[in-house]
């Protein structure tokens, strides 16, 4: 498993049927799980089947991976009586 540090350059991109959604450049992220989180921060009304490729420059690898996006629950309001 590829391995991020704090002081890695990322180029992510999230493609979907051969189009490309959004393509950026990450520092600080320490983790796959971390980069993840951003993009459905960037992505959040897309829901599908995904490709995401992670390009560590730093440390020169390359990574590609399907992520599953499925829309976020409605938030939920809690009243009190």
């Amino acid at each position: 498993m590829a391995t991020i540090h704090s002081t890695d350059i990322v180029y992510a991109t999230v493609s979907q049927r051969g189009k490309t959604l959004t393509s950026i450049t990450l520092s600080g992220m320490t983790s796959i799980a971390q980069i993840i989180t951003h993009i459905r921060s960037i992505v959040k009304d897309s829901i599908g089947i995904f490709t995401l490729s992670l390009r560590n420059s730093t440390q020169g690898w390359l990574q590609e991976r399907n992520i599953i996006l499925k829309p976020r629950p409605a938030a939920t309001q809690l009243t009190l009586f």
